[in-house]
């Protein structure tokens, strides 16, 4: 709903100069861009020496903006120390048993494992039952869980959510931490998750390969514990729909009905006719990696003790198993694009002649592509009071393949941030769409879900498929990119890209953020909404 013009009239809403928008610049993001995504740097995997050298180059251009440092000790990193999990694939395994026979599955055919965070061997065995999504959500009463022991089970969950979920709720409930979450609560010794439905048509399952190849990462406590870390969850792993399908023959419903059933968001559970054993084994070893955080001080003497928040990560997932004879994993979209954006942005309010009235952080994460674990770490361990964050907006491959007509403010709707993006499209000649393919859960998949479990307010703006030029088709164009350069060494700078379209989006999210920094009000989430309920348990009615 766009925020009535009276409203932007009478001063609750302060819509920046044209001057100062325009000195977001085409060329300074392809400049960017272009030394981020450089092969020198060699994919700015995290905790390597390509990271290193990006992370150096965003602290130089901070410290050349005359920016503070927002970082630890002064200085404007703020070392995340990581343990690495390396699978070691030659004796980890997945066996099938039923009726006294055993299938030992074939791992990247059939299953997909990473290492265990806590163990370097670890075997879970028990009988399967099925959980659909392995959902429990009593906001929108609906709970796989219900009527079924699972307590030493292993359990098999539908990856994503119920269909009538609201678009960022669901993609709360998809996460693979609030599923293991849930299976660990209700007695669960492991979990196993079916790639199935709209996900595999888009993605099929010899493609998620890639996303498993690396060594996984969780960041580390002041104690030395990984972060979502479940103790009584010995095995995890995903299993392609084929699999799931064979898991289901002799079982009390068929696989293509219980998929329906899922679809059709009817909770269910049932014991499957067969167990499962799961052995990981794992090596662990340590790495660190910095966030890189900077300051703009406000300018009004009691709103400059709060923060609007700008982050992008600058991580991507360095050199991996070549394609066309490329190893490098450039990730120029992903998200040299967006840090790109955030020193464009920084840029652009260091040269004001008087700060917004806010103070504004600008920070570059690490780990994202590792599961958001650089912001995850910042949210949790930030460097200012994180009581004094008032809001969050981040940047994610921001727009480099088209002009276009509309934007989708993922999160924007469960605050009244919300009405600020609304200000911004209407002056900017915009318009709002809401998520156009939701089973995507692109709400959870970037560093703004990190500031909204810890209760901040938070929006990731993303171009929607209208076009400017009508030949072009918006939804085609993203869809074709995804299956052909998303996580793949052609992301890079030899790809077409439009730096006008990155320009205009970084331009839309500098607004967002100015307006924000500029009014009085704090911004809130909306009365009774989902996350203000999920992150402050005086509301949910708990302690």
């Amino acid at each position: 709903m766009l925020v009535p013009l009276a409203q932007a009239q009478a001063g609750l809403l302060e819509f920046p100069p044209e001057q100062l928008l325009q000195q977001i610049r085409p060329e300074g993001i392809r400049a960017h861009m272009e030394f981020l995504a450089d092969d020198l740097l060699e994919g700015r995997g995290t905790g390597t020496r390509g990271f290193q050298l990006a992370a150096n180059y965003v602290r130089a251009q901070f410290e050349a903006m005359g920016l503070k440092p927002a970082g630890v000790n002064g200085s404007y990193f703020q070392t995340v120390r990581f343990r690495q999990m390396e699978l070691v694939r030659d004796q980890s395994s997945l066996t099938v048993k039923r009726n006294g026979s055993a299938q030992t599955l074939t791992m990247d055919r059939d299953y997909l494992m990473r290492g265990h965070p806590l163990l370097t061997d670890a075997t879970a065995e028990a009988p399967v039952v099925f959980v659909g999504y392995g959902v429990t959500a009593p906001q929108f009463n609906y709970d796989d869980y219900a009527g079924v022991d699972v307590r030493g089970k292993i359990v098999l969950a539908l990856y994503g959510a119920p269909p009538r979920f609201p678009s960022a709720p669901g993609a709360h409930y998809s996460s693979g931490e609030q599923k293991l979450r849930n299976a660990a609560a209700h007695g669960a010794i492991g979990v196993l998750i079916v790639w199935s439905g709209k996900q595999e048509e888009r993605v099929p399952f010899p493609n998620l390969v890639r996303f498993f190849r690396g060594l996984g990462l969780h960041w580390l406590d002041e104690k030395g514990m990984p972060n979502d870390a479940e103790p009584a969850i010995r095995g995890y792993a995903w299993i392609s729909s084929s699999a799931a399908t064979a898991m289901f023959e002799s079982g009390p419903k068929p696989w293509k009905d219980a998929l329906q059933a899922a679809q059709d968001n009817q909770p269910q559970a049932f014991p499957l006719s067969v167990s499962v054993s799961m052995h990981t084994v794992t090596r662990h070893s340590e790495l660190q990696s910095p966030n890189i955080a900077a300051i703009l001080p406000g300018s009004d003497a009691q709103l400059k003790n709060e923060y609007v928040v700008f982050s992008a990560h600058l991580d991507h997932l360095g050199l991996g198993v070549p394609v066309n004879g490329d190893n490098i994993y450039n990730g120029a979209a992903d998200n040299a694009s967006g840090t790109a954006a955030l020193l464009e942005i920084a840029r652009a309010f260091s040269d004001m002649p008087k700060p917004p009235r806010r103070s504004l952080l600008f920070l570059a994460v690490t780990g994202e592509e590792e599961g958001l674990l650089g912001s995850d770490y910042y949210a949790h361990y930030p460097t200012v009071p994180i009581s004094q964050i008032a809001a969050n907006v981040n940047m994610d491959e921001v727009s480099f393949l088209y002009d276009f007509k509309d934007i989708v403010p993922l999160g924007g709707e469960h605050s009244s941030l919300e009405a600020i993006v609304d200000d911004v499209a209407r002056h900017m000649g915009l318009e709002v769409s809401p998520d156009p393919v939701p089973e995507e859960v692109y709400f959870i998949r970037s560093d703004q879900y990190s500031f909204v479990k810890q209760g901040v307010p938070a929006v990731y703006v993303g171009e929607g498929y209208q076009t400017v030029d009508p030949k072009l088709d918006g939804r085609k164009l993203q869809m074709e990119w995804e299956a052909t350069r998303y996580h793949m060494p052609s992301d890079d700078m030899n790809q077409p890209l439009d730096f006008n379209a990155a320009a205009k989006c970084t331009r839309v999210d500098f607004a967002v953020g100015y307006e924000i920094a500029q009014q009085g009000e704090r911004p809130r989430w909306n009365a009774g909404d989902f996350f203000e309920k999920l992150t402050n348990p005086s509301v949910a009615g708990g302690k």
